[in-house]
């Protein structure tokens, strides 16, 4: 099915496993790089607003934590779009490719309004959750300038999983680390005023997110637009036209795949909230291994995104053993990427937490300690915690979204914060009890997730033989 003159190539599935892992990498790892980027376009923001003083920074930390998250769970949804592309991009149909990326575009909109009314109304949420007043003018000055990014930010998610649907993800990496150094100059600019424009504080620093959230939708729009390699699907041709039918099949598969990423963002939240109740030294222990690890996920992260698209592709191809082979490549390259950087983490643990705080500083050492006691529980899990994502991409590659939902539900907030509860609290293992109970949540999660995707593939073979 192509079109304007352009002949496609048939398209197959590699055949062995060192072929696969080949395409996951050309996929995977832009996008980890890029996933990279757009964390340090967070952290850019960050330590901006913390030359304002210690409240802006606190307001701006936990409403961005808090729309962040929504945000998260929005993209999750629409991710499935490179599951639909992908299975279209392997029947060579252009007009499917494109048809599922317009439509995810239209979802997107649907997701973004609560999105702006919870930002909007962030004022008296917060004040309803107990949060310190003197932090609230500040954090609804940051987030009604922020939430006007949320629907650029939704869009380029898109288009971000039409182009890892069509194995060429080069260009959203090099946007995403552009993007930083964008983010940077706007944030000296608008945030403490220079070249003319005044001094906008925190506002100042939502505004920059929002711009750039902007500028790189168009960037990619742009090149999904004239690139001649992308052009032939014609991606925004029609796409005044919404299809109820396709919406609600993206509805299907991405509610529940965003049910998943709220549970897990969640859990992690409600462990957090654990530590804070032990001690205000475990909690800061905690952020700093979390934000550590949270760096190392990015590539099992990407990992998943680029394994939805891979089953995705082997199914379009009516070749389930093709699928069932990227799933399982998929797993063992996270793995293999999972040790060796529990092999770093149990080699340099003072060294990791020495980033984040001085310990020539009175006061520091105890919670250097504790972070060094949990980066030894975190070497452990972080290889369990990426098969898990990595499982769910894969399952959600084959259309499985709901099993997957009830599984981290049961691991994450029964086995993992159900035992971390007791351990901490009953047992009296503090801290270190609330992480082995992470640990046991996200290897339970691993085990089942795992366990679902072989089973289901293999039944899918079974089917077709």
């Amino acid at each position: 099915m192509t079109q304007a003159g352009v002949t496609a190539a048939p398209a197959v599935a590699p055949q062995t496993v060192g072929s696969e892992f080949g395409a996951l990498a050309r996929v995977a790892g832009p996008l980890a790089a890029a996933y990279i980027a757009e964390m340090a376009i967070s952290l850019t923001d960050t330590i901006i607003v913390g030359r304002l003083g210690s409240i802006q920074l606190a307001a701006v930390g936990i409403t961005a934590n808090m729309f962040f998250s929504l945000l998260f769970v929005a993209m999750s949804v629409v991710s499935v779009v490179s599951v639909l592309a992908a299975e279209a991009h392997a029947r060579d149909d252009h007009e499917g490719v494109a048809h599922a990326t317009r439509q995810g575009l239209w979802v997107a909109v649907a997701l973004t309004l609560p999105g702006l009314l919870i930002g909007w109304y962030i004022r008296p949420i917060l004040k309803l959750l107990g949060q310190d007043p003197v932090i609230l003018p500040f954090a609804e000055e940051y987030v009604r300038a922020v939430m006007w990014g949320f629907l650029p930010y939704l869009w380029f998610s898109v288009l971000r999983s039409l182009m890892t649907a069509l194995g060429t993800t080069v260009s959203v990496f090099l946007i995403s680390v552009g993007s930083i150094l964008l983010n940077l100059a706007l944030n000296y600019v608008l945030v403490f005023g220079h070249l003319g424009v005044p001094a906008m504080g925190v506002a100042g620093a939502g505004w920059a997110s929002t711009v750039v959230c902007w500028i790189m939708f168009l960037a990619l729009a742009s090149e999904v637009a004239w690139r001649k390699r992308l052009r032939i699907y014609r991606v925004f041709h029609g796409l005044s036209r919404i299809d109820l039918k396709t919406v609600g099949q993206i509805l299907r598969l991405g509610l529940p795949a965003g049910g998943m990423a709220a549970a897990e963002s969640g859990f992690f939240t409600a462990c957090a909230l654990l530590m804070g109740v032990i001690s205000a030294a475990a909690l800061a222990a905690n952020q700093i291994a979390i934000m550590f690890l949270s760096t190392m996920f990015m590539v099992p992260a990407a990992v998943s995104h680029a394994a939805s698209a891979r089953v995705a592709f082997g199914l379009g191809l009516d070749d389930p053993k093709a699928a069932r082979r990227a799933g399982i490549v998929a797993m063992w390259t996270v793995v293999a990427y999972m040790l060796f950087s529990a092999v770093v983490v149990l080699t340099i643990p003072e060294t990791i937490a020495n980033l984040f705080l001085d310990p020539a500083m009175s006061g520091n050492d105890e919670v250097i300690a504790l972070a060094v006691q949990l980066l030894f529980v975190a070497a452990i899990y972080q290889v369990v915690d990426g098969l898990q994502i990595v499982a769910t991409g894969a399952l959600r590659g084959l259309r499985d979204t709901v099993m997957p939902l009830v599984i981290g539900l049961c691991g994450y907030w029964i086995a993992g914060l159900g035992t971390g509860t007791v351990l901490a609290f009953w047992l009296d293992w503090g801290p270190l009890g609330i992480w082995w109970g992470m640990a046991l949540g996200l290897a339970v999660t691993a085990t089942l997730l795992t366990l679902r995707f072989r089973g289901v593939s293999r039944r899918l073979i079974a089917a077709g033989a």
